[in-house]
């Protein structure tokens, strides 16, 4: 069956330009806490610059663990801590604020957000991005798990060192009746709630030309923490390790396609299941290939390496394998399956 699709103007709101040089959607991570006084201090302008300037610039928010109590952390800290130390935010503390991976500069010291302004936002958007990228995200019947789908076009030709795309979901709002912690604040906006797979980010290729295309899958339960499912968003971003230059962002704030059977959400990715995982010996590794096509089976350790490869032509039908992946050692790996168009990712956990 067909997915029934929300008017066309909506469906704008997650696309970019798919001709030349692509119109950059800037991409502001902020860290902050429910217990930091400077935050409760700084939040309100610098959420009002933000949403005022909403046509270009796409936002995310981590409550991060200190300096005080703050539940939203409690509730999903891993990823928090991941991006944390990525971005250097333990380095000097909250609130703190990054432009496209870079650190804001003034404002009484590097990271603050007031250092942030609508000049440094503009200059950013003037930079031409070599990617336009689509994000749609949809529940299933029983509204307790998400799908999300990522399809990224290159628009001008790019290379870059160790790229990765960032999914993450957000509760656009959380509000609590009384303060969560002991700054006063009540009101979180953009809050992210979990990463896909996980903060770690999808390996992308390194060279791109104009035209090549990707679509990555992902999907999960919608965790039990989340205090509204009717405030959950979806955004993603392109950033290369190598610099943590953010080269593409795109944020959905509603859901954009809807299945319309149960097989629809089976058939809306490849069906990836990897078993036992976490593991300390063999996974079984399984997916389903709809379609006749030429895929690969790839197997990426922590610093992206390639520990197993497996190509698979003219495939279609089901792939059954399993893979001693002890022997490569305690970590956390990255399963990659796809066919060029379509690209599933899982997290595999070796102890």
């Amino acid at each position: 069956m067909k997915r029934k699709f929300l008017p066309i103007a909506l469906a704008l709101v997650s696309s970019a330009s798919l001709f030349g040089q692509s119109q950059r959607m800037v991409f502001v991570e902020e860290f902050t806490q429910a217990s930091c006084g400077p935050c409760a201090s700084a939040n309100p302008a610098f959420t009002k610059l933000l949403m005022d300037n909403a046509s270009k610039v796409n936002f995310l928010k981590y409550q991060t663990s200190w300096p005080g109590t703050d539940p939203m952390n409690k509730q999903n800290p891993t990823d928090v801590k991941t991006r944390v130390t990525y971005t250097g935010a333990d380095k000097v503390g909250v609130p703190y604020a990054v432009q496209d991976g870079a650190v804001v500069k003034g404002g009484g010291y590097d990271g603050a957000p007031a250092g942030l302004t609508k000049a440094k936002i503009d200059a950013e958007y003037a930079i031409a991005s070599p990617f336009s990228m689509k994000l749609d995200y949809w529940f299933n019947k029983a509204n307790d798990s998400i799908f999300i789908k990522c399809k990224i076009t290159c628009t001008q030709a790019a290379t870059m060192t160790t790229p990765k795309l960032q999914v993450a979901m957000m509760e656009k709002l959380i509000t609590f009746a009384s303060a969560p912690g002991s700054n006063g604040e009540k009101a979180f906006e953009h809050v992210m709630r979990k990463m896909y797979p996980d903060a770690n980010g999808s390996s992308l290729a390194t060279n791109w030309t104009v035209g090549q295309t990707i679509t990555l899958d992902f999907k999960g339960a919608i965790p039990s923490y989340i205090y509204k499912k009717t405030e959950i968003a979806a955004i993603a971003w392109i950033q290369d390790d190598a610099n943590k230059n953010v080269k593409q962002s795109i944020y959905a704030p509603v859901p954009t396609s809807i299945p319309t059977s149960v097989d629809e959400e089976a058939t809306a990715t490849l069906n990836l299941n990897a078993y036992p995982n976490p593991s300390n010996g063999a996974v079984n590794i399984n997916f389903e290939a709809v379609s006749s096509a030429n895929y690969s089976v790839k197997i990426i350790n922590a610093i992206g390496q390639v520990v197993y490869e497996e190509a698979l032509s003219n495939f279609k039908g089901i792939y059954t394998k399993q893979i001693d992946i002890q022997k490569y050692g305690k970590g956390v790996y990255m399963l990659n399956i796809g066919n060029g168009e379509v690209q599933q990712v899982q997290k595999l956990v070796v102890y």
